[in-house]
């Protein structure tokens, strides 16, 4: 297929899921075209980044702390050093990093808007009264955060043998009950290698997607839990204030 940007203007003129529709009817990505799929995806990556600023920045009009580490808060910003996470995942794993997933990391970095539970008990009051195990807040860690997988999967690679694929789950973001400091299941997670664009956000229980949970996150304000509570008058009241001016994408 021709590199001629015919993609990314369709994009840029508002064809979002006719765009990615087409581009997820390819099962591999090569050349030109995975050039074209990845300007795409940055495209798109710039407006979730826009959608996220505006929610971390309403987060943090109620006093919002994230569940974080060293590495990252509510919104965790690229970094140059993450390129060399990048190349050890592609070395690791045998394949480039899926294009939603990589312009995800290289242009808003990560996002962990789960309620830090070591804090003073529960979260801060954002309008509706649900235990945070049913929130199930938007978290996508940041590269440095994965990088301990590393050793896992050297050894895992091992046990498999050279000669066999085996497939590596890149964990994104706990589960909803992990989240709430409950018991939970496994996590949240991408399995690569991927050929195609855009990878199945495994284990999540809407099974989407990577963009398309996205999607679903910010129609729900950054909570896609609240989707079971769809019908309450104080989560239509949230997700009209929080979710205020969020862009398409």
């Amino acid at each position: 297929m021709r590199h001629d940007g015919t993609l990314l203007k369709r994009y840029c003129a508002g064809e979002f899921d006719q765009v990615w529709r087409e581009i997820r009817s390819h099962a591999s990505l090569e050349g030109e075209f995975r050039d074209e799929v990845m300007e795409v995806a940055n495209a798109t990556m710039r407006r979730v980044a826009q959608n996220a600023d505006l929610i971390t920045e309403r987060l943090q009009t109620v006093g919002w702390q994230a569940l974080s580490s060293e590495y990252q808060g509510l919104r965790t910003p690229p970094k140059l050093s993450d390129e060399a996470i990048f190349s050890r995942i592609a070395e690791l794993s045998g394949a480039p990093i899926p294009p939603t997933l990589l312009a995800f990391w290289r242009v808003v970095g990560g996002i962990n808007w789960i309620w830090d539970y070591n804090c003073d008990g529960r979260p801060r009051d954002l309008g509706f009264d649900l235990p945070p195990e049913e929130h199930d807040a938007l978290c996508v860690d940041a590269p440095s955060v994965i990088t301990y997988l590393f050793d896992e999967w050297i050894d895992q690679k091992g046990e498999a043998g050279l000669d066999l694929q085996h497939r590596l789950r890149i964990d994104l973001a706990p589960d909803c009950l992990h989240k709430a400091n409950i018991s939970g299941g496994s996590p949240y997670c991408i399995e690569v290698p991927f050929l195609g664009a855009d990878p199945l956000f495994s284990d999540e229980r809407h099974g989407l997607p990577f963009l398309d949970y996205l999607r679903l996150a910010f129609r729900w304000a950054g909570f896609p839990g609240l989707d079971r509570h769809w019908a309450r008058k104080d989560v239509q009241s949230f997700v009209a204030r929080f979710g205020k001016d969020l862009i398409p994408f």
